[in-house]
């Protein structure tokens, strides 16, 4: 469908709470503006009520950072606009040569089993295959990232599943994880191809029910966003909670202690893309390790860097402005919370990548697992 053919969109900035003289996104602090002076969300907006599709809502990160609250969401907006814009081909995801784009295809074709499962670590407690529980946790395409970027990054982000797996196991929690989950549909939401959407989240829907699953825990902030915000109302019957891995784990009360460690980490602040409930469950958890110093990143750097069809130069800068900002705290180590972000700055910090950084990189999660004193057997959950 070509994107200025005329649409119907008049009603969807009045159904994310945008109305033609009233509130408007906060276009000031848009991180894509910074790069790409012609993304003004507020006049996208003006030229969806017009009735047009406005092209460039596809360089939308989908951030939050212009969004004056969650009822009044332009990522939520952006999202609505791009359904309604349809299929680019030019706009799917061909991060990798198309890799990661070629592994949702073989999904959407094939309902076999993918047998996912053997990255997990010796030693680790999940549901058995023939068993129900309460608790899954998502992985999405974290391990067909290790094949990927494994070796060229020197890291391999199954590391932060096997991390949760662990933490999860410390707090009484032994959870589901499925061997035929499937991609949960960020780009193809983003490329406008609700048709993939809907059937990748129908899929994960059905396989969670048949575990008995009642709450999905995730380690990626990407992931926690399309299925606690995204999927309800377009995967019919979702009723799942669904929550960050920091957040459940903070929600265990006492479970958890740490050792001593003598190190000084930065973290980014809550926002309300990473952090919805306001509960800054990072901070919390880093303040029960003993003699660590935690510093925190200005704000108004954004909480992921967008889908992977918005792999480019772009975004590079953007990553590179993040590190920046992580460096200007002092602090020689970076904690990253949400997985896919941690693998686009260890992608980017590649020899030759791109401006190198001296600040060191690592996954939140991991950091807590090789530190915490908890090894008590419990029932699980």
């Amino acid at each position: 469908m070509p994107d200025k053919k005329r649409h119907s969109l008049h009603d969807l900035p009045g159904q994310c709470g945008f109305v033609s003289g009233g509130l408007e996104p906060n276009d000031s602090v848009c991180p894509v503006t910074r790069y790409r002076p012609e993304f003004v969300p507020s006049r996208l907006i003006d030229e969806a009520m017009s009735g047009w599709f406005p092209t460039l809502i596809r360089h939308c990160i989908g951030c939050e950072l212009c969004s004056p609250d969650m009822e009044h969401s332009f990522a939520n907006c952006a999202d609505k606009l791009l359904l309604q814009g349809g299929v680019r081909e030019d706009y799917m995801p061909r991060a990798f040569s198309g890799a990661l784009d070629a592994i949702v295809s073989i999904q959407l074709r094939n309902e076999g089993s993918q047998n996912r499962l053997g990255w997990i670590g010796e030693g680790l407690k999940i549901k058995a295959p023939d068993h129900e529980g309460k608790v899954a946790l998502f992985v999405g395409n974290t391990p067909y990232l290790d094949s990927l970027l494994g070796d060229e990054i020197g890291y391999y982000p199954t590391d932060e599943s096997n991390a949760a797996i662990e933490l999860l196991n410390s707090v009484g929690v032994e959870p589901v994880v499925l061997p035929d989950e499937v991609d949960c549909g960020r780009d193809r939401l983003h490329a406008g191809d609700r048709a993939a959407f809907i059937a990748l989240g129908t899929r994960n829907r059905d396989l969670l029910r048949e575990r008995g699953v009642k709450t999905i825990v995730t380690t990626c902030d990407d992931v926690r966003y399309t299925l606690g915000t995204r999927y309800p109302g377009r995967i019919p019957d979702w009723d799942f909670e669904v929550v960050r891995l920091a957040d459940f784990l903070v929600s265990r009360g006492g479970k958890l202690a740490f050792m001593p460690t003598r190190e000084t980490v930065a973290i980014q602040p809550p926002d309300i893309y990473s952090d919805p409930g306001g509960n800054d469950a990072v901070r919390e958890l880093l303040k029960r390790i003993p003699e660590l110093i935690v510093k925190t990143m200005a704000p108004g750097m954004p909480s992921t860097f967008g889908s992977w069809n918005q792999f480019d130069s772009y975004s590079k800068l953007l990553e590179t402005d993040y590190l920046r900002a992580a460096e200007a705290t002092s602090a020689p180590t970076l904690l990253v919370s949400g997985t896919t972000m941690l693998v686009r700055l260890l992608e980017g910090r590649r020899p030759g990548s791109w401006e190198e950084t001296s600040i060191k990189i690592k996954g939140f999660y991991r950091f807590l697992s090789e530190r915490h004193t908890v090894a008590e057997e419990f029932a699980g959950a």
